[in-house]
């Protein structure tokens, strides 16, 4: 009987050690497994871009997790902002060559410009379209010119630059050309410095005359400018031969001569020259201008 009684506790006392073994083990798992799930939701919050969440320990540690944690989100948003500005610069490229393509494809329609100023656009109507023109277009015009030239009614035309010329005349230029036309060349003089062997020598006033007082020009001061443009035209020319010499008596005593004299110098030199007509010139005159 006593046998029995003695297995019967044994085997009650090695129950509840097991019972007691299982309960320790549980308890030992369960706490465990806190600190695990406690990790795990750190993890979770840093890789979702949070912050890490604060923990109760107020050491050394946890000062340092403070800064990294701190450290992570500026480095989130940083690389936020990087994300954002790299698409924006992507999208004003995109927009910028869409623009340029635009601008290249455009047509403009050509503009009237006065004086270096925009005055108007012409219309699409109005638009002439320059053609061009090939060597062989040039010379069917060059044989129909010679076939012209062998049909009688044609010696008697007017020569085709006169209308164009015509339009390149102002009215003083017009009254220097009837003056020419009738009373024939004019004196000019030029006046230089006077250098020994002509070595430096230079003009002070070139083609003094009287022509605009004669002409009877509106704007004498322009007389320069007229000249230029009807030697421009082939009108006129500029000749190195001299005229009567009593006509120059006249001009030598006229203001602008003698003021030009003086700034020559001590001694300066007057060259006597003349201004006459072309024979271009004066058939001009005598088919565009009523004959005097």
């Amino acid at each position: 009987m006593t046998d029995v009684a003695d297995k019967s506790g044994s085997r009650t006392t090695r129950d509840q050690g097991g019972s007691q073994g299982k309960a320790r083990s549980k308890a030992r798992v369960e706490e465990d497994a806190e600190p695990r799930a406690e990790n795990d939701g750190r993890e979770l919050a840093v890789r979702e871009g949070g912050a890490e969440p604060a923990t109760q320990d107020s050491g050394g540690g946890g000062l340092l997790g403070r800064i990294g944690r701190v450290s992570n989100s500026a480095f989130n948003v940083t690389r936020e902002i990087g994300g954002s500005a790299q698409r924006l610069t992507q999208q004003f490229v995109s927009e910028a060559g869409h623009l340029v393509d635009v601008a290249l494809t455009t047509e403009t329609a050509p503009r009237v410009v006065v004086h270096g100023e925009v005055v108007e656009e012409l219309p699409e109507r109005e638009r002439i379209e320059t053609p061009a023109t090939t060597a062989e277009e040039l010379r069917r015009a060059g044989e129909r010119l010679l076939a012209q030239s062998a049909e009688p009614a044609g010696a008697d035309a007017p020569h085709p630059a006169y209308p164009h010329v015509l339009e390149q005349l102002c009215p003083d230029e017009a009254r220097v050309l009837r003056l020419l036309f009738t009373d024939g060349a004019q004196p000019a003089i030029d006046v230089r410095t006077n250098r020994p062997f002509g070595v430096g020598a230079e003009t002070v006033a070139a083609g003094v005359t009287m022509i605009p007082e004669v002409a009877g020009c509106r704007n004498p001061d322009r007389i320069a400018e007229y000249l230029g443009n009807l030697h421009r035209l082939g009108l006129i020319w500029f000749s190195k031969e001299q005229v009567e010499v009593r006509r120059y008596e006249l001009l030598q005593v006229q203001p602008q001569l003698i003021d030009a004299i003086s700034r020559a110098g001590r001694y300066a030199k007057t060259v006597r020259r003349r201004i006459e007509i072309t024979p271009f010139g004066r058939d001009f005159y005598g088919t565009c201008f009523p004959k005097p």
